[in-house]
């Protein structure tokens, strides 16, 4: 059975997002029309495996990656794109910019914040319907069914009081 949306809770996910706040980070899965409404406008294939980026980086080194060196080692970007290894502690620096991208695309994210616990997930979890449910509040304020909007301002409001206990 497919999941639904965490945040309509209508439709089937087709989405896995990763949140990241103060207290950690928390995976949601969304749907496509929550997914376009939040901005993710195109979904792509992610590769998989750090084996798929690093040989899609080997066949990707472009002429600007001669001219990138490291002061430490004298690496090049292009020398670390084919051998997928650094030189030294000072390449970290010198090919920042090229670097956090790849970081990303590996890893998920470029500063490490640790597995979230049950606690942070359903708080995450708690943010995101608040958030569906004000987005339905001001839907049915703009389509003048009050009955509709009078529910959904008592439903927010209780979601509002559980988020901060």
């Amino acid at each position: 059975m497919a999941r639904k949306c965490d945040i309509c809770g209508e439709r089937d996910a087709t989405l896995r997002v990763r949140q990241v706040d103060k207290a950690g980070a928390a995976d949601i899965e969304i749907c496509a029309e929550c997914a376009k409404v939040r901005g993710f406008t195109e979904a792509r294939k992610i590769s998989t495996s750090v084996a798929e980026i690093m040989a899609g980086m080997k066949r990707d080194v472009a002429e600007g990656d001669e001219a990138i060196v490291c002061p430490g080692c004298g690496m090049t970007f292009a020398e670390f794109k084919r051998k997928g290894r650094l030189g030294c502690a000072r390449c970290y620096p010198a090919f920042d910019d090229k670097l956090r991208p790849l970081i990303r695309r590996i890893q998920g994210a470029v500063q490490h914040v640790g597995r979230a616990a049950k606690a942070g997930r359903r708080r995450a979890r708690d943010q995101m319907a608040l958030v569906r449910l004000r987005a339905e509040l001001e839907a049915a304020i703009a389509a003048e069914d009050y009955e509709q909007a009078a529910r959904l301002r008592d439903e927010l409001g209780k979601a509002e009081k559980n988020a901060r206990r």
